[in-house]
């Protein structure tokens, strides 16, 4: 019996490479300006890009105190010292509540006092972030309970001058946007947890103690230095969250702003610090930009890719790292 031996010879050959490109932002400072650098090298793994610059973004509001008068105040130039600052920013207007209306709205809508019943049918940051499907939440220290509505809390710790959300119509009408304004201690256990239960847009009002406001400049940024510290300890900010803390102006005297700007146009609301708190920028960085309340809305509205809202669209207008 003749057996036929039939060799069959398959030949395969595939090559599989997956190689991703990984960034690393280095920052440089000078006399003027922060200037951003990348560099690309190949990694064998793919990593998706962060859908925002800062996934996380913080702002705290704190009350009139001059830019001299906060570098004064050992635990503000502490801050500025550790982190980075502006030396050339400004506030809208005076008194308090434009500023904190520019700050939403690009805008002091009109706005010239500490008005109790002016609500505004206008667009706003918050509404722009919900429909962006960015998560946001206003958190204020002395408030009662979720969408207080009232001008002042029983125990006068909050103002409603100082919690501008409650100013536009269509966050106050809206139960669902209105119940984004919860009392300050609900952040604490959420700042302990991970990044993902933190909301991606936080905002910060003090009670109108800790912001300095009804108290000395020294227990204000007692405060703050505490709040900065619980902040910067989260997973948010550790992943590459922002801080920013200004106040909302300056001493009652200065009126100072930037000439031929929507902030003179309003009166000016002096000058201000604003420390810019982020992980990677060098310590004791001075960010010599002219700025304003205007710049720190654009900053956020360009992180998060929503539209520029009234003088925050001014092509000239500086932001913030």
């Amino acid at each position: 019996m003749v057996g036929l031996v039939v060799a069959v010879l398959v030949l395969a050959g595939c090559g599989n490479s997956n190689v991703a490109a990984s960034t690393s932002a280095t920052r440089a400072t000078s006399t003027t300006t922060i200037t951003h650098t990348s560099s690309t090298s190949a990694s064998t793994t793919t990593t998706a890009a962060p859908r925002y610059a800062h996934p996380h973004v913080f702002v705290i509001v704190m009350e009139n105190l001059g830019y001299s008068a906060a570098m004064a105040t050992p635990a503000d130039a502490a801050l500025a010292s550790r982190y980075a600052s502006t030396t050339d920013y400004y506030a809208t207007s005076h008194p308090s509540l434009p500023n904190y209306i520019s700050l939403l709205a690009g805008s002091t809508l009109g706005i010239s006092s500490d008005c109790v019943s002016c609500f505004v049918n206008a667009p706003n940051l918050p509404t722009e972030l919900s429909a962006a499907g960015v998560s946001w939440a206003a958190y204020m220290e002395g408030i009662p309970g979720p969408c207080y509505l009232s001008p002042y809390a029983p125990s006068g710790l909050y103002a409603g001058k100082h919690d501008p959300f409650v100013y536009f119509d269509n966050i106050r009408s809206n139960p669902a946007l209105c119940n984004q304004i919860q009392p300050l201690p609900s952040l604490s256990p959420l700042l302990r947890g991970p990044a993902s239960g933190v909301p991606d847009f936080v905002w910060i009002t003090p009670d109108i103690c800790h912001d300095g406001h009804n108290c000395s400049p020294e227990a204000a940024g007692q405060w703050l230095t505490g709040m900065v510290a619980q902040i910067t300890a989260s997973a948010a900010w550790r992943s590459g969250g922002a801080l920013y803390v200004t106040w909302d102006e300056g001493n009652g005297g200065d009126y100072s702003g930037l000439s031929g700007s929507s902030v003179s146009s309003s009166g000016g609301g002096g000058h201000v610090l604003t420390l810019v708190i982020e992980p990677g920028l060098a310590p004791g960085t001075r960010i010599t930009n002219l700025l304003d309340h205007y710049s720190l809305l654009k900053t956020i509205e360009q992180n998060f890719h929503v539209g520029l809202l009234g003088a925050s669209a001014s092509p000239g207008l500086a932001t913030l790292p």
